[in-house]
């Protein structure tokens, strides 16, 4: 029982010392024992400061540019390009497989590789390709009809920006034209 009360003194002792030094005033602090610093740190900060700023307002006059277009490295642009664009390709592939006596293995594909392109708001795709060392697919007809349908994607958005950029397509007729699967 006394090393009870004597912990307990103990403790209420710490205690009231902590209570002590949060009462105390600032300058009461120990002093930083480092140098101040030199003025010419000041004046990087504030160049540093003026070259952002300088890239924000070039920001603001391309878009200003750009007529209203979203910027191509946007979540907007990934919402009304980068995530419809495979589909759209899959969707037009999709008429050229009819399974039945024509039916491909479930883990054959054709790998196509062509060019996106954006004018105006108006999306093409082009210069389509069959990447014939990564096509298991060896039906003529099956792949001309892939990179013909694929050529014909195309919509409009005026939104989009003037882009143009090469892409891939994994086509698996067997796992519902699914470029992951």
């Amino acid at each position: 029982m006394k090393w009870l009360a004597a912990l307990s003194l103990i403790v209420a002792v710490l205690l009231v010392l902590i209570w002590m030094q949060l009462g105390q005033p600032a300058s009461a602090a120990v002093p930083d024992p480092r140098p101040a610093a030199a003025p010419q740190t000041v004046v990087q900060a504030d160049e540093s400061f003026k070259e952002a700023v300088a890239k924000v307002q070039a920001a603001k006059v391309e878009e200003a540019a750009n007529d209203g277009k979203i910027d191509s490295s946007s979540d907007e642009f990934q919402t009304k390009f980068d995530d419809v664009i495979p589909h759209a390709t899959l969707a037009n592939a999709a008429k050229c497989y009819t399974g039945g006596l024509n039916r491909v293995h479930r883990n054959q594909k054709t790998k196509l590789t062509y060019r996106n392109r954006i004018k105006d708001g108006v999306v093409t795709v082009y210069d389509v390709k069959i990447v014939d060392d990564e096509t298991t697919i060896k039906d003529k007809a099956l792949n001309d009809c892939f990179v013909r349908e694929v050529a014909k994607t195309t919509w409009t958005d005026p939104e989009l920006p003037d882009w143009d950029q090469p892409d891939e397509l994994i086509i698996r007729p067997e796992r519902g034209m699914s470029e992951n699967g």
